[in-house]
């Protein structure tokens, strides 16, 4: 099995082994059937929460928190998209090794969902009708409608009952995760101290999301402490591996890849944000492809939301 999708089934795995709200009740199984099964995995010091949004999704937020108490000012928090799948393995690691990789105690928050995903729809901006997309897609251009919703009620829902430092809030999302992540960044740059966008779809709408950068120095100006934005791209997401040129698979998806152009569009916006004023990192992730650079991508994440250094 790839190495990645091991992972991930790992996260699955942990994360529909929490309970969710409102689940119905079942007969509690016999010590015996419950011997021949075995016990499922519980993750320590975590919930879900269901919320539904005033456009009328329903939501769950995954939330985890450190053993340790707060320090004075409050826990460090990294808010996740695609939740369902990336809250788990990045909980676990924060909050059970995040100690021997320099990671302070914090806060992981997943936004996930109860049944099938709706990324399209919540991570992507509205673009004017007759705009060329890349591939099909379903239901779209939701991405403000969900920015009220973190902002309005999903941030005041999760930072009500833990301490956490509003300093160190970070958002980060992959792919079109990483489109929404610029999003919040260009619009709502209140929000969060730290805005982790990795493999960003800018491509998506004829890069619909860079017509919100005029005004963001403006918008930056006053942001205390400075802002910060990571951008990352995998070092094979428009071009193959080697010796994959003729590979079915790359052939398959190479003329959609070449045109997302998902490295050049990284590197081309942290250049045109050089001269903002907001600390701008971009890097190229070596060996990684848009499939399986989701790992890296937390990795990052938590890096970045946890350093214990800030």
């Amino acid at each position: 099995m790839n190495p990645a999708i091991a992972r991930w089934s790992l996260a699955l795995a942990a994360a529909a082994s929490m309970v969710s709200p409102g689940a119905a009740a079942k007969p509690a199984p016999s010590a015996a059937s419950t011997a021949a099964r075995g016990e499922p995995y519980v993750m320590p010091r975590s919930e879900v929460r269901r919320m539904r949004s005033d456009a009328g999704g329903e939501y769950l937020i995954y939330i985890a928190w450190p053993q340790e108490p707060p320090p004075p000012g409050g826990y460090p928090i990294l808010y996740l998209l695609d939740g369902t799948e990336s809250f788990a393995i990045a909980a676990e690691f924060e909050n059970r090794l995040g100690s021997y990789s320099g990671l302070a105690p914090g806060v992981v928050v997943g936004v996930g969902y109860p049944d099938a995903s709706r990324r399209e729809l919540d991570y992507t901006p509205a673009v004017p009708d007759g705009t060329r997309m890349l591939r099909p897609m379903g239901p779209n251009g939701g991405g403000d409608a969900f920015l009220d919703f973190l902002a309005n009620e999903v941030i005041p829902e999760v930072e009500a009952g833990h301490k956490v430092d509003p300093g160190r809030r970070t958002l980060a999302g992959y792919s079109l995760g990483g489109l929404f992540t610029l999003q919040a960044l260009f619009k709502r740059p209140d929000l969060f101290r730290t805005y982790v966008a990795s493999s960003p779809s800018i491509w998506y709408g004829e890069k619909q999301v860079l017509k919100s950068l005029p005004g963001l120095a403006d918008r930056l100006s006053g942001a205390q402490p400075r802002r910060r934005l990571f951008l990352s791209a995998g070092q094979y997401e428009q071009s193959p591996p080697p010796g994959k040129e003729q590979d079915p698979a790359w052939l398959k998806i190479a003329d959609l890849s070449i045109a997302a152009r998902m490295v050049d569009n990284a590197r081309d916006l942290a250049g045109q944000l050089e001269s903002a004023p907001l600390q701008v990192e971009f890097r190229v992730v070596p060996g990684e492809t848009h499939a399986t650079g989701d790992w890296p991508a937390l990795r990052d994440a938590l890096h970045h939301a946890f350093a214990d250094q800030p």
